[in-house]
């Protein structure tokens, strides 16, 4: 399958070269390749298509639920057993820490677990996600699972490991779960994997930063009770700008 995908890919290439001179990125004329070759093959056979049948057995309240951002299929994109994949109809359950995959043509009822070991990375909500590996370091919090990738710099990175825990709750109508968010930290500097679960963690690493990370605690107190995530982002970009 994906040596037929290739040579078809590369003798589109060639008429794209021809016929469309204004693709305007690489990222873009691989997607526009992907989907050409997906539609025309039939996307029910894309490699994909690979895993345990999905079912969600826990009972929630309202929006309450175990879901990055929601629980709805959303398109996005994957990297799958070395393969790209867009425009693919997935969410991501953190608290099983699972990428969930809509096959396309079937109903959002129908849904599959990929399976992680095949799964390198994929980007949802415009935010992109990669597998780390628990071998790359040896911090006991760093588990092998998916983090949210963030840039600072080269050599300098954020993750954040999504996860929500569960509580059994029970009202008149029996046994339900409430879900909430419990999200850990690192960041890639200098080599080296680090837990930055509190304002400590980060003043161990940048001792000489101390003043600026302080102040920025201090004026961005209302955004780390709205968007903790966000406000971790900016902070590292913060202290990079000062580094």
């Amino acid at each position: 399958m994906k040596n037929h995908k290739k040579q078809y890919i590369h003798i589109l290439l060639f008429g794209l070269f021809l016929n469309i001179p204004n693709l305007y990125s690489q990222t873009n004329k691989e997607a526009t390749i992907n989907n050409w070759f997906d539609n025309t093959v039939g996307k029910e056979n894309m490699g994909l298509n690979n895993g345990p049948l999905y079912q969600d057995t826990y009972k929630t309240i309202g929006d309450n639920n175990m879901y990055y951002i929601a629980n709805k299929f959303t398109k996005g994109s994957v990297n799958y057993d070395g393969q790209m994949y867009y425009d693919v109809n997935i969410k991501y359950n953190t608290h099983k820490d699972e990428l969930i995959l809509n096959p396309y043509g079937e109903s959002e009822y129908i849904a599959i677990t990929l399976i992680r070991d095949k799964t390198d990375s994929f980007s949802i909500n415009g935010k992109n996600f990669i597998k780390l590996n628990k071998n790359i370091s040896s911090l006991p919090q760093l588990t092998t699972g998916y983090y949210e990738l963030n840039t600072i710099r080269e050599g300098f990175i954020f993750y954040t490991k999504h996860h929500k825990d569960a509580e059994k709750r029970i009202n008149d109508f029996g046994l339900y779960y409430n879900f909430s968010e419990n999200d850990s930290y690192f960041i890639f500097y200098k080599n080296t994997y680090y837990s930055v679960n509190s304002k400590n963690d980060i003043l161990k690493i940048f001792p000489n930063q101390k003043k600026q990370i302080n102040d920025f605690y201090v004026m961005n107190r209302e955004m780390r009770k709205s968007d903790n995530n966000q406000f971790m982002v900016n902070l590292f970009k913060y202290i990079n700008s000062s580094l």
